[in-house]
């Protein structure tokens, strides 16, 4: 299992704007094959930041949605900047609390 996570950085104005018409790429990418969970959202604290988790069943299956990614993504031109990290998942369990 992978694990992408990281934030974006957006002018505080756009931000709702680009959670918005961001909308049908994740439904999208939430239908892809090998994709267990893909999130954009707000940050509740920093008003020019996102927040992105995504989590992919295989590598094959994170660089076919890149792939994708690299085809179709709209210019974005509210979009500062974006750290990404890829986390390779080798055992993960429930927690428990």
């Amino acid at each position: 299992m992978l694990i992408v996570a990281g934030a974006g950085y957006v002018d505080p104005d756009h931000r709702d704007a680009l959670l918005e018409s961001l909308t049908p790429a994740l439904r999208r990418n939430r239908a892809a094959a090998g994709c267990l969970d893909y999130v954009v959202a707000a940050d509740p604290v920093e008003p020019d930041r996102v927040t992105i988790y995504e989590r992919w069943e295989s590598e094959a299956h994170l660089n076919a949605h890149l792939a994708g990614v690299a085809r179709t993504a709209p210019p974005m031109p509210d979009v500062r900047s974006v750290e990404l990290v890829r986390y390779e998942i080798s055992a993960s369990d429930p927690l428990r609390g």
